[in-house]
């Protein structure tokens, strides 16, 4: 059935299926699952839907689409949101005066005719022009890829992908499968493509594709290395529906193209997945044959002249962390529980490698910007992400460090750690510290705990917790929750503080009260635990403008962390984040999104993990065009340091990785949030 109107608002959103609840201008509810671009861009835009009417239990009658098109020129969809600069409205004036031909033939043979147009400047026509130019080879792609029902937006993603393949379009045709290549286009998206345009299901790329997503999906969300091959072969069933006897057959053929790898029997792993465990199991046990000179002979006497500049003093287990590098050896790992003493450990540990390194050879990463900061702040030697420092020395072999420590290791996946190591070398003392009680990593592999069971290198284990007196609660409460006993958290300590906002008898008033009566509650109490943790938070304001205005934005960053677990209501992260713009941030300067104005100097969140377009901040501050890509995580803290509303882009420092994001306006929604909650 074909539906056809106006998308006037998105009521709902879920970014992990694409599934989405809108309204149309009629008040006609449509929902279904869109994967071709952001939604929120075809708000205002004619669409035409493809589905079938269903009643559900709680929303009622509702459209529910398999398809959305744009019901309107093509040309000018891709004029006003895919060629930078002209907008909507310009591009529409324009072809209300010229024909597409005619058009055409301006934009590549006399473009300063288009400076006649109100709002078109010499400036803004170059970006026309560059932006045109860029992509006008893209039409023919779209008309190609249209007739099976990808948007012009989408088609834009792909393009930008693989505009360097030769013969595109020949290519999509024999293996619809490389559009899976495309950020945001996995398997499910292209077998859709790759059905409209009548690829068999017993297609060969098409069963070797879907196996293939299979195994990344798994290995992703299980954190797995390696799948059961019968489980493979059931889950490979479900989702291609052919028979079993083609699923094995694609198998060993994946097998023999050395896609797949049998690492023992009954059991398959992506053949990359396997070269980087292989690679990590060997750099261990090579270095187990390595050894240092001893650096001390009195490590006793050196350790008690170092007390006061340490501020504490060494357990015993402590002091056989720095005994284990002080004797040789060019490995360890340091493991405990939080409050156990890593970080006063490690700094003792690199304060005796630097008796005989120089303190630029002696260098910390970790996987998040919070914990190198951290790990900076602890021990006083210079530190960064895994993946700034991975940027920063992608030319070279190895880094140019005598002492690498690695923070947080239990958050590092096989592949990231795999990519650090490959730049450690022989003579290169590495250590390796974490919490063997935290969640295993994001991706494949769980390289800190096998490093453990595994002893595949000199191993240290604190178990005192050494951190908290009486009067500091952090750790102890963390380490009661962990045995599953209840912390006695309303005591009064220095550095944790439990304000009571609840309400007064509570489970009486839920038996007593309609439920009108108790929703009225419950809004008043919240916007009273609202009002305090605004009282709270302005507490900050000074400290955090004079940070930024000394430009020292790490600290501004990590100031103070307001957390909910809820999104939306009075406590929400929304509603938290707006009360808390107000209140930090008076700057006019904004770009307007789905939920928030995202203003100049504002804290931001980036929220999904994408490859971006960045420069490195000393390239930013001297003002180069020398563009890099990087992945960028979800969870990095940033600052808005430009609104640039001639390139349509927000544009955040990261300070912790020192690399400064480029986000066109159309992607802001999809991957920044505000972060002040």
């Amino acid at each position: 059935m074909r539906l056809i109107g106006v998308l006037k608002k998105i009521l709902y959103s879920n970014d992990e299926n694409n599934f989405v609840i809108a309204v149309l201008e009629d008040n006609t509810k449509i929902c279904g699952n869109y994967f071709d671009t952001d939604i929120n861009k075809l708000i205002g835009e004619e669409i035409e839907l493809i589905g079938d009417w269903t009643t559900h239990q709680t929303y009622g009658l509702q459209f529910e689409f398999e398809s959305i098109k744009i019901n309107k020129n093509e040309f000018l969809f891709f004029l006003s949101k895919v060629v930078k600069g002209l907008g909507h409205n310009i591009a529409k004036e324009i072809l209300n005066r010229y024909s597409e031909e005619e058009l055409v033939n301006i934009l590549d043979n006399k473009p300063k005719e288009l400076l006649k147009f109100k709002g078109i400047r010499e400036k803004k026509l170059s970006q026309i022009i560059s932006s045109w130019n860029q992509y006008k080879h893209l039409r023919e792609l779209a008309k190609f890829l249209g007739e099976y029902g990808v948007s012009t937006a989408f088609i834009n993603k792909i393009y930008q992908s693989l505009n360097e393949v030769d013969n595109l379009i020949a290519k999509i045709k024999q293996n619809p499968y490389i559009l899976t290549n495309v950020t945001g286009i996995g398997f499910k998206r292209a077998d859709e493509i790759a059905i409209k345009m009548g690829i068999a299901k017993d297609n060969i790329f098409r069963l070797e594709s879907g196996i293939l997503y299979i195994c990344e999906d798994y290995f992703n969300n299980y954190g797995n290395s390696s799948i059961l091959s019968q489980e493979l072969i059931q889950l490979s069933k479900e989702l291609l529906e052919v028979d079993e006897g083609l699923i094995q057959d694609s198998i060993l053929s994946l097998l023999n193209k050395q896609l797949l790898k049998e690492v023992v029997k009954d059991k398959i792993t992506l053949s990359h997945l396997y070269l980087f465990e292989d690679y990590i199991i060997k750099f261990f046990q090579h270095r187990k044959n390595l050894q240092h000179k001893k650096i001390l002979n009195d490590l006793d006497t050196f350790l008690e002249k170092k007390e006061d500049f340490f501020g504490f003093k060494l357990s015993n287990e402590q002091k056989q962390a720095v005994r284990i590098i002080n004797d040789g050896a060019n490995t360890l790992l340091l493991i405990g529980y939080a409050g156990t003493g890593k970080s006063t450990s490690a700094k003792a540990i690199l304060s005796l490698l630097n008796e005989i390194y120089a303190y630029n050879d002696i260098f910390c990463v970790a996987l998040s910007g919070i914990a190198a900061q951290r790990i900076y702040d602890t021990t006083g030697f210079g530190s960064s992400t895994i993946q700034s420092l991975l940027v920063k020395y992608k030319e070279k072999d190895y880094l140019p460090y005598k002492v690498v420590l690695l923070d947080e290791a239990s958050m590092v996946n096989s592949l990231t750690f795999y990519q650090l190591i490959k730049k450690i070398s022989d003579d290169t003392i590495f250590i390796v510290i974490g919490d063997d009680g935290q969640l295993p990593p994001i991706g494949a592999g769980d390289v800190f705990k096998d490093l453990i069971e595994f002893e595949l290198a000199p191993l240290n284990k604190l178990t005192k917790i050494y951190r908290q007196n009486q009067n500091q609660a952090i750790a102890l409460i963390a380490n009661d929750i962990r045995v599953a006993k209840i912390p006695d958290y309303k005591k009064q300590y220095e550095d944790f503080l439990f304000i009571d906002i609840s309400i007064k008898n509570y489970f009486i008033l839920k038996n007593q009260l309609n439920k009108t009566q108790l929703n009225k509650l419950r809004y008043e109490n919240n916007n009273k635990i609202l009002s305090k943790i605004i009282e709270l938070s302005s507490q900050y304001i000074s400290n955090f403008v004079k940070l930024i205005n000394t430009k020292n934005i790490s600290k501004a960053l990590t100031l103070f962390q307001i957390i909910t677990p809820i999104k939306a209501g009075v406590l929400g992260v929304e509603n938290l984040n707006k009360n808390l713009q107000t209140l930090l941030n008076n700057q006019q300067q904004y770009y307007q999104g789905r939920v928030y104005k995202y203003k100049l100097g504002d804290k931001v969140i980036h929220i999904k993990n994408e490859n971006m377009k960045i420069m490195t901040l000393h390239n930013y501050k001297n003002k180069s065009q020398d563009f890099d890509e990087l992945r960028i995580y979800n969870g990095m803290l940033g600052l808005i340091i430009k609104i640039d509303n001639s390139a349509e882009q927000i544009i955040v420092l990261y300070p912790n990785d020192e690399v400064v994001v480029f986000y066109d306006f159309g992607d802001v929604d999809n991957l920044l949030n505000l972060a002040y909650a």
